[in-house]
């Protein structure tokens, strides 16, 4: 999912804006569920329901959201160099 700047230059403005608005909704959205799953895992742990290992797994998803937040700053930067935010 890796977009370049060469990428970001041939999309159309509107084009441009919707992925913005598709980057940072799904951006959104998986940092929720994220958050809801580590709340879970805790409320669990200290439940004595389950282990720590499987606080691991929210964790391992956390890059996904690193990606997706540096190909929004990339969006943000071609915005700014349209004069369009």
């Amino acid at each position: 999912m890796k977009t370049t700047n060469n990428q970001l230059s041939e999309l159309t403005n509107e084009e441009l804006l919707k992925k913005k608005k598709t980057t940072k909704f799904v951006m959104g959205l998986l940092l929720g569920a994220l958050t809801c799953l580590v709340v879970l895992n805790f409320v669990n742990i200290f439940n004595g329901v389950q282990k720590w290992s499987v606080l691991g797994i929210p964790l391992a998803l956390l890059p996904i959201v690193l990606v997706i937040y540096n190909s929004n700053k990339e969006i943000d930067k071609e915005l700014k160099s349209r004069n369009l935010q």
